[in-house]
C-alpha cells in the first residue's frame, strides 16, 4: 500500500503553484512515503491544505500537527521553516455508498452523474473531503468510498460540469433535489437514485 500512497500540497490560491528545487516544479518523490513511514513535502508557499493520495480501500483519519488536527485547515509555513511534528494516520474502515441510477422511466441508466456532498455548507470548500462524484456504469450502478462520518445529500443529475461541486452557489441550487443520506464511521448505504434535470 505504501508504494501507491502520496501526501499532496494544494494551494489554496489558484495563483499559487507548489513549488520545488527544479525548474519543472517538485521533485518526483515529493511527498511519497518511505519505508519507514516518513514523507518530505517540499516547495509549500502560501496557505496550503494537505490531502493524501490513498488505494480505495483507505482513507485519512486525521492528520496532526503539534498536536492539533488540521485534515481541513489550511498550514502554512514561514521562510525556510520546516513542519516538522505532521502525523497522518489512515484507517481502513472506511464508508461505502452504493446504489443505482433510474430515468424517468423507472429503467436504469449509464447517463449523468452522481454527486454527494454534505449537508453542512461550511463544508463546501474547493478539493473537499466532503464532496465526492461519480458516473454509473452501463448497469447504472455507482460506488463512493471514503467519504467521512456525517450527513449528506446524494443526487443524480443528467448533465455536470466538471469541477462545479467546488462551487458552494451550484450545490446550494442542487440541495432541493437531494435524498438524505448518513454515515458512520464504516459501513455500506445502498441509494435508489432517479436522474433528475435542475430547471
Amino acid at each position: 500500500m505504501r508504494e501507491r500512497a502520496r501526501v499532496i500540497a494544494r494551494p489554496l490560491s489558484s495563483d499559487i503553484l507548489p513549488m520545488g528545487p527544479g525548474p519543472a516544479g517538485p521533485a518526483p518523490d515529493n511527498g511519497r512515503i518511505t519505508e519507514s513511514g516518513t514523507f518530505t513535502v517540499a516547495g509549500l508557499y502560501g496557505p496550503t491544505r494537505l490531502r493524501v493520495n490513498l488505494p480505495d480501500d483507505w482513507t485519512v483519519e486525521s492528520i496532526q500537527l503539534d498536536g492539533r488536527d488540521v485534515i481541513d485547515e489550511a498550514i502554512e509555513a514561514r521562510s525556510g521553516e520546516t513542519l516538522a511534528n505532521l502525523q497522518v494516520f489512515i484507517t481502513s474502515k472506511i464508508n461505502v455508498v452504493a446504489g443505482a441510477v433510474t430515468d424517468a422511466t423507472g429503467a436504469a441508466t449509464s447517463d449523468g452523474s452522481v454527486l454527494i456532498f454534505a449537508d453542512d455548507a461550511r463544508k463546501w470548500m474547493d478539493d473537499s473531503r466532503f464532496v465526492r462524484s461519480a458516473r454509473p456504469d452501463q448497469q447504472g450502478t455507482f460506488q463512493i468510498k471514503g467519504l467521512p462520518p456525517g450527513d449528506y445529500l446524494a443526487v443524480a443529475l443528467e448533465y455536470v460540469e466538471d469541477g462545479s461541486w467546488n462551487d458552494p452557489e451550484y450545490l446550494e441550487s442542487i440541495r432541493r433535489y437531494a435524498q438524505r443520506v448518513k454515515l458512520g464511521d464504516s459501513g455500506s448505504q445502498t441509494l435508489a437514485l432517479k436522474l433528475v434535470s435542475p430547471q
